[in-house]
C-alpha cells in the first residue's frame, strides 16, 4: 500500500450513497465508516512505529528476529525456525539474515551436532541494540495506549479477536472464491 495520508476520506454519506449503488443493502454503514477509521489508524499508528523502528536501524521483521534470538538458548535458532516462527518463506528470511550480518547484528554457526546445518546467533551488538531498543519501545506503546484506561485496554483487545476472527472468515471466502474460478 503507498503511504498517502488519504485527507479525503468517505463520510459516512457518501458511503452510504456507495452501498446503496453497489453494495448488500445490508451493509452496516457503521461498520463500514469503523473499517475505515480502524484502517487508517492502524497504518497512522504503524507509520509512527515505523520511525521508532527506524531510528533505531531497525524494521519489524528485523526486531521480531532480533527478539526470537534474543530469547532463544544461547540466542541461536536455525534459519528454518525463524521462517516458521516469521511464517515467511525460508528464501524470504534468508534475505533478511543476511542484511542482519552484514550489520553484525547476527553471525551464522554450524550446528554442534550436525556441521552441515547452520545456526544464527544474535551478536552481542544485536544484543546492545536490542537492549537499547526495548525501552524506547515499551514507550511508544505507552504513548500509543496511554488515553486509554485498563477497562478499555480490555475491551478493546476483545474487540480485535473479533475483528480477528472476521478477518480469518473473509481469507477462507477469498479461498473459496478464488478455488472456484
Amino acid at each position: 500500500m503507498d503511504n498517502f495520508k488519504f485527507t479525503d476520506r468517505p463520510d459516512q454519506k457518501r458511503l452510504s450513497r456507495t452501498i446503496a449503488e453497489y453494495g448488500d443493502p445490508k451493509t452496516d454503514v457503521s461498520a463500514a465508516v469503523l473499517f475505515l477509521d480502524l484502517q487508517w489508524t492502524y497504518r497512522e499508528m504503524q507509520k509512527a512505529y515505523d520511525q521508532v523502528l527506524a531510528a533505531s536501524d531497525l524494521t519489524e521483521t528485523r526486531f521480531i528476529i532480533l527478539m526470537f534470538l534474543f530469547r532463544a538458548e544461547n540466542y541461536c535458532l536455525a534459519p528454518s525456525e525463524l521462517a516458521t516462527k516469521l511464517g515467511a518463506a525460508r528464501p524470504t528470511v534468508t534475505k533478511i539474515l543476511n542484511r542482519l550480518m552484514i550489520s553484525g547484528l547476527v553471525i551464522k554457526l554450524s550446528a554442534p551436532n550436525d556441521k552441515r546445518s547452520i545456526l544464527i546467533q544474535l551478536t552481542p551488538t544485536g544484543k546492545a541494540v536490542l537492549q537499547k531498543f526495548l525501552p524506547r519501545n515499551f514507550e511508544a506503546v505507552q504513548t500509543i495506549t496511554a488515553a486509554l484506561s485498563a477497562s478499555e485496554i480490555k475491551t478493546l483487545s476483545t474487540l480485535l479477536q473479533k475483528i480477528n476472527i472476521g478477518t480469518r472468515n473473509l481469507n477462507l471466502e477469498e479461498e473459496r472464491h478464488h478455488g472456484n474460478n
